[in-house]
């Protein structure tokens, strides 16, 4: 009984906190009037889609509950909209210029806003699927993008009623792009906000140094909106170059496009954790903030998941912790003020970052309820931390980890490891874990993975190539998690391969003038290297041109045992693995790595695709027993999202599936609307 009470009063506290509107807050947990009627048909609960995390401190998670395990196989298609982007295309020496439609809709104050691989954001009748406006920032289209052509949604602002300026632009759709635009655009008309920066857009590389070419920073995600504020990272090409763009993250004035503060994720001479660069902060960057800033409205705090600095595989010369990196940091969100902050990885050498969406959760513990920020993270852990103060909720204790054999680099000597839950991927791999479809496979695995250095979470990467496990997009992604508040769980994508990686050693070069930035391309996933000359001292070492980072695979088979992604059930009360589900069920070149975030519903089902498959999966919540598939035009690598306008109107699922060049999922440009018949 006093779980069953704490379920509702928790339903109704997320409810209340986040404006989702209801008239029946006493039903059964599920989000909708479930009991007995005294005569009147119970009125229905009605939600929107506000943020892309659903949220505003993230969880993507529907309190509605039309949609169940016992008729889910009834969604019928209620409506497709078309954009007609989706494209394949390479640049001479492996850059991408295709496409990635990752955009997760949102839906408020009656329309749905979306976002294309070009940038263009487009408004449509949530019920219908009319357009009703569309807006084409215009991006050159003949150049490259550090990370393709991408955006993965907007941010959404209205005036308080009753303020002066109702009206256009009273209400406004945030747009940032991968040129390093921010626009301001009414929700209305999507034309731009005159009174916003220059005619509507901020040049958010104002400001920014160095950048040497423009191509190597811009915005894939969100920004986020708390109060008069939008909050804004960066997205910046990786292992490019050492002293790579600034990560730091900015607050606008949603009105004026002024800048209103600046938080420095690599701290300044004077600024607390500047302690943590032994080698100054001269030649690093990055340390971005590429991912969804989540907030708590109430606090007024936002918390940022951090980046990993540049280069990301040699640290010789930003030696020491390297704060804020591969942190979770809770800012003033009026000043932006640091309140606390919880480094996952010291001294990143491993692309370690944090992609995932902090996502902010109460739990239940010790009969009280407990406000929680919970950070996932690529090597496989999810650390649970007091909103308040940052402290961890299940112990984490530093424990030894490996030292690198480079000179001039020094690995940190011990790792932050959480004792709850249990990692979401495995961390180490022998012989006994290695995968044999056929025995020539199992023997050339054995022969590849004797070769390298193999000591397991945190092995340094070196010059004979070293095994990083989990790999570099592997664990959670910025596909994030989902979290059902009823039942205390947290649903995680996962991804579970091997990289090797190699460095190559050069020659140290004196400090000198000039910019003379070379960067070197080569092939394959992320084997983009740094190579420049006239600047700093003691580089010695680079990501390897051709198989810097490689998977651990033989004839494109990898050589750890499958499932190479999952869906993973998080029981946070407990602290511990509640089931796994692999994310595809095609054959082995439909279960590679997954990028796609989940959907959890009050209706008891987890929404997931994310794989090279073309198909939204269905699983039970409870059991994660897989319900049923749809079959989908394209891939689908943007968050499901559900939503109820009207108290007598129908819950509509829907999902924007248009591809990735990158996972190598079907391309396309739809988005579609499921409800029941």
């Amino acid at each position: 009984m006093e779980s069953k009470l704490w379920a509702v009063a928790c339903l109704i506290a997320w409810a209340v906190a986040f404006g989702i509107a209801s008239s029946d807050a006493t039903g059964e947990p599920g989000g909708e009037s479930g009991g007995k009627s005294s005569g009147a048909a119970p009125a229905r609960m009605t939600a929107d889609w506000p943020v892309t995390e659903g949220l505003p401190g993230g969880g993507r998670y529907s309190p509605l509950a039309e949609i169940t395990r016992e008729n889910v196989k009834q969604l019928r298609v209620a409506w497709t909209y078309q954009h007609g982007e989706g494209w394949k295309g390479r640049f001479p020496l492996g850059i991408n210029r295709g496409s990635a439609f990752e955009s997760t809709p949102v839906v408020v104050d009656g329309r749905l806003f979306v976002t294309t691989p070009r940038n263009r954001v487009i408004a449509l009748d949530p019920e219908t699927g009319r357009e009703l406006w569309s807006f084409d920032p215009k991006l050159e289209r003949g150049r490259a993008y550090a990370n393709r052509w991408i955006n993965r949604g907007v941010a959404y602002w209205r005036a308080e009623a009753g303020e002066a300026d109702e009206g256009p632009c009273s209400a406004r759709v945030f747009l940032a792009t991968l040129d390093s635009r921010l626009f301001a655009l009414d929700a209305s008309s999507g034309r731009p906000c005159a009174g916003f920066g220059e005619q509507g857009s901020v040049d958010l590389l104002n400001g920014i140094a160095p950048v040497y070419d423009a191509w190597e920073y811009g915005v894939t995600s969100p920004g986020t909106v708390v109060g008069d504020l939008i909050v804004v990272g960066s997205s910046i090409a990786d292992t490019l170059r050492p002293d790579a763009p600034s990560g730091e993250v900015r607050a606008f004035d949603v009105r004026t496009g002024a800048l209103r503060w600046t938080f420095r994720t690599i701290p300044e001479k004077g600024e607390a954790g500047h302690e943590t660069w032994q080698s100054g902060t001269r030649l690093a960057g990055a340390a971005n903030v590429w991912s969804t800033i989540t907030a708590d409205l109430a606090r007024g705090l936002v918390f940022l998941p951090v980046s990993t600095p540049s280069p990301d595989f040699f640290g010789g010369d930003r030696l020491g912790d390297n704060l804020y990196s591969d942190a979770v940091v809770a800012l003033d969100a009026q000043t932006g003020r640091r309140r606390w902050h919880f480094q996952t990885v010291h001294h990143d050498l491993w692309d370690y970052d944090l992609a995932a969406p902090p996502v902010l959760v109460t739990l239940q513990r010790d009969g009280a309820p407990v406000d929680a920020v919970v950070q996932a993270t690529k090597h496989g852990f999810v650390f649970v931390l007091d909103r308040e103060t940052g402290r961890p909720l299940f112990p984490v204790v530093e424990r030894p980890a490996p030292a690198s054999d480079l000179p001039g680099e020094h690995t940190s000597p011990t790792q932050p490891i959480p004792s709850a839950p249990p990692p979401l991927v495995p961390q180490s791999l022998g012989e006994a874990d290695l995968y044999a479809p056929t025995p020539a496979h199992l023997e050339a695995c054995r022969e590849r993975l004797a070769a390298l250095r193999n000591d397991g979470l945190f092995t340094p990467p070196s010059l004979r190539g070293s095994v990083q496990y989990p790999f570099s997009a592997g664990g959670a992604n910025w596909s994030g998690a989902s979290w059902d508040p009823v039942r205390q769980r947290l649903f995680v994508p996962v991804n579970n391969l091997v990289h090797v990686i190699r460095l190559d050693e050069v020659a140290e070069r004196a400090t000198g003038g000039g910019a003379d930035v070379r960067p070197l391309r080569g092939v394959g996933w992320g084997s983009v290297v740094w190579f420049f000359t006239g600047r700093g001292t003691g580089e010695r070492y680079r990501l390897h041109p051709l198989f810097g980072r490689t998977f651990l695979e033989v004839d494109g088979v990898p050589c750890n045992r499958p499932p190479w992604s999952e869906v993973v059930a998080v029981d946070l009360a407990r602290g511990e693995i509640a089931w796994r589900a692999p994310t595809a069920t095609g054959a082995l070149d439909g279960v590679r790595a997954s990028l796609g975030p989940a959907l959890a519903t009050a209706g008891g089902l987890v929404f997931h695709a994310g794989t090279k498959e073309p198909a939204l999966r269905v699983h039970d919540a409870d059991t994660g027993a897989l319900i049923t598939t749809f079959a989908l035009p394209a891939g689908l690598h943007a968050g499901p999202i559900s939503y109820r306008l009207r108290p007598d109107g129908k819950q509509f699922l829907v999902v924007a599936p248009g591809g990735d060049v990158v996972i190598g999922s079907p391309l396309g440009g739809s988005v579609i609307a499921y409800s029941l018949p």
